[in-house]
Formats: structure tokens, sequence, C-alpha cells
């Protein structure tokens, strides 16, 4: 546990530091980051479907990773429905036209074109004014927050197991301590851009505070988001072990020393980035 931990902090560490580095000299630099995520998570996960017996259609993945970033670029939330209804159909047409691919095989393809690659390219959107350094910074703290509270009071603890079809050393106790981690992410985020203000004068930071004009509904909408954000990463930790139980790894990847691969370090913050996302719209719009 000690070990895993030291290293998921130091790659968290390594990562914010990277983040505060290279975004105030070009948001383009982060981009391409992104870009690249994408693409090894979308490799780790077509591998595991196919190890396991499946046949992903690589033209369709291929289609989105190439075409996101233009598509978004120019076309920003549009340009991402078109490429994912252009990948889809070249998914549909490859099934109809070679009989060697599956239903099976088609579904699959789909679910790799979602997880990772739709949830992922929202990160663009955020990145590009939609929360800004503050959106990606409140991903990332409640995401590594509650996994790493998560471990810690699941060995600590123990107790009865949360989902045992799916991770057997989950634990109950486990869960309610990653749902406090989320909270205390969101908590720090909330001390470093609305209360102390630390990066209002941060380059190529549009949106420096979540609410403005009341502290106290700022409080309380952060808490709800890193509540509501620790539930979403742990549903996304489950998912990614659900798929390595499906295709009998262990780990999506070895690039991590005690971590496994991009994808089992990416798995819980995946399903964090929709909710920010939906949250600095909505925030927006209001």
């Amino acid at each position: 546990m000690l070990k895993r931990i030291s290293v998921g902090i130091i790659l968290a560490a390594i990562l914010f530091a990277l983040l505060l580095w290279l975004r105030p000299i070009s948001l383009y630099i982060i981009d391409a980051v992104i870009l690249a995520v994408i693409a090894v998570a979308a490799y780790e996960i077509f591998r595991a479907f196919k190890t396991s017996g499946y046949r992903p259609v690589l033209s369709c993945i291929l289609v989105y990773i190439i075409g996101i970033y233009p598509a978004v670029f120019f076309l920003n939330e549009s340009g991402l429905l078109i490429v994912i209804l252009a990948s889809a159909l070249v998914a549909l047409f490859a099934f109809i036209f070679d009989h060697n691919i599956s239903l099976n095989d088609l579904f699959v393809t789909y679910f790799i074109l979602i997880y990772p690659c739709v949830l992922t390219s929202i990160f663009f959107f955020i990145n590009a004014g939609t929360g800004s350094l503050l959106g990606i910074m409140l991903i990332l703290f409640i995401a590594t927050f509650s996994d790493m509270f998560a471990l810690f009071t699941g060995v600590t603890f123990k107790g009865k197991k949360l989902c045992p079809s799916i991770s057997p050393n989950k634990t109950i106790s486990g869960a309610i301590g990653g749902l406090f981690g989320g909270m205390l992410g969101a908590t720090v985020i909330f001390l470093l851009f609305d209360y102390f203000r630390l990066f209002d004068n941060f380059n190529n930071t549009m949106i420096n505070a979540l609410i403005d004009w009341n502290i106290g509904a700022s409080v309380a909408v952060y808490l709800v988001l890193g509540l509501l954000g620790s539930v979403l990463a742990q549903l996304g930790d489950l998912a990614a072990s659900w798929v390595k139980r499906q295709t009998g790894i262990k780990d999506f990847g070895t690039i991590f020393p005690g971590h496994g691969g991009l994808v089992d370090r990416l798995d819980s913050i995946m399903f964090v980035i929709p909710l920010i996302y939906l949250t600095f719209l909505i925030i927006g719009a209001i």
C-alpha cells in the first residue's frame, strides 16, 4: 500500500507541476498532452479487448484520434459530435462489409470510442475555457484525493466488500473514505482559487473562482462537487476493474510502477470530467 500511495503522490505532484509550468506557455501544449493521453489510453483498451479474442475496428479509433483535435479546434462541441458520428459510421460500415467482424466486436469498438476517447476529449473544452485551469485542477484533485483516501481507509479499516464480483479488494470503508477524500480535494481547490485567490494573475486562467459573489455558496458547490466527483471517480475505477475482469488482464499496461498502465490511472478521472464540464456550463449560464 505504501508503495502505491507513494507512487501516486509522486505522479500527482509531477502532473501538477507540469500543468502549472506548461499551461502559461501555451494552451496548445496541454492540448497536445490531452491528445497523446487519448491515443495511449485507446491503445491500451484496444489491446485489452484484442488479447481477449475480440476484433475491435481499428480504423474507427484511428479516425477519431486523427480527426478529434482539428474538429474541436475549429468547430468546438459541434466538432466532437461530427467526429463521433464519422467514427461510428466507419465502424458500422466495417461491420457490414467485413463478415469477420461480429456484433460483439462492433459493440466493443463503440465502447472504446466512448471510453476513453469521448470522455477524455471533453478535457479539450475545459482547457480552452469552460473551466480553464480551475476546472482541470478540480478534476485532478477530486479524483486523486478520492483514490488515495479510498485506498488508505480501505486497507486500514477493511470490513465488508463493496463489489466483490467486480473488484474483490474494494471495501465499503474505502468507498466512504474516498467520499471524504473527494470533498477534501475540492476544498483544497476552493482555498487555492476562491479564498486565497492564488491564481488570479496566472496566465491562461480565464476563470479564477467558481462563484465570485458568495463564499458560502462557493463552499457548498465545491463540497457537492467533491462528493459527486468521488462517487463518479469510484464508479470509473469499478468500470475499469470490470473491463479488466472481462478481458482477463491484471493491468492495462506497465507505464507506472505499482499502478499499471495509463488507463489504470485515468479510470477515475474520466468519469469526473463530464461532471465538472457540465457544472461550469450551468454556472456560466446562470
